[in-house]
């Protein structure tokens, strides 16, 4: 498989996730001292200090877990579909300006897949376009901060929107072949899918979902490099880079 991987995105999103929890802590350090005063709207104060505080905090820890916690969305993605063939191309977090902007696209000769992903654990039921999680409030405690359930559904569809709109404003091939998949790569992660209109897999059953779409012929090897290299601007992109269809053995 190939990968594009856009390095500029992640590290604008790594240093905005460290300059929330920054603003965060200094609301809430700010909040304490405001508290030392004692005209009452000093406390006003310190009570929206405490409230800012607490929300760029928690913002930022969110940010920090999905942007800045090894390994990344994006390499979790890579070493479970490496065995596929150079054929496919995933592009991570492509320039993208219209719409909600999709962070994972697979191109190859049978279409352009939006994959949405979640690192969550724990038990997540989906009926239709309702997901809920389902964790002990005592679990939910000890992971607050962490990555957010929100609608996944609701996000892929405007992601593959998206997509579509970047495809036909360019007159590119493949508009009509986007598709979209929602994936949770946390181990730990217990899917419940009653129904979706959107397909949910977990990681380990990601590789074979991929394989399910077929390898049928829609789009040409031009077709395919076109829409890669449209995906692929931006600063401080790196490749198509081909992956080895095996990890990396570690030295001992």
């Amino acid at each position: 498989m190939r990968v594009v991987r856009n390095v500029g995105y992640l590290k604008r999103r790594q240093r905005a996730s460290r300059l929330m929890i920054a603003v965060g802590l200094a609301g809430l350090f700010g909040s304490i001292a405001l508290t030392f005063f004692q005209q009452l709207l000093y406390i006003y104060l310190a009570y929206a200090a405490l409230i800012t505080g607490f929300l760029f905090f928690n913002a930022g820890m969110q940010q920090w877990a999905k942007w800045n916690r090894r390994p990344r969305p994006d390499e979790l993605l890579d070493s479970t579909l490496r065995r596929l063939n150079d054929r496919y191309t995933l592009v991570h977090y492509p320039d993208i300006p219209v719409g909600w902007r999709p962070e994972h696209v697979l191109v190859w000769p049978g279409g352009i897949l939006n994959i949405t992903t979640r690192e969550l654990a724990g038990r997540i039921v989906v009926r239709g376009t309702r997901w809920r999680r389902l964790d002990r409030l005592f679990i939910r405690l000890l992971t607050f901060g962490g990555p957010p359930l929100g609608d996944p559904t609701l996000e892929c569809q405007r992601q593959m929107e998206a997509l579509r709109t970047f495809l036909e404003q360019r007159d590119l091939p493949g508009a009509e072949l986007v598709d979209g998949l929602i994936v949770f790569l946390n181990d730990q992660a217990q899917l419940e899918v009653v129904e979706s209109p959107i397909t949910v897999v977990s990681r380990k059953e990601l590789l074979e979902a991929i394989r399910a779409y077929g390898a049928e012929r829609r789009l040409s090897n031009a077709d395919i490099d076109e829409i890669v290299t449209a995906l692929a601007q931006g600063e401080q992109v790196e490749g198509p880079i081909s992956l080895p269809t095996r990890e990396p053995v570690k030295a001992k």
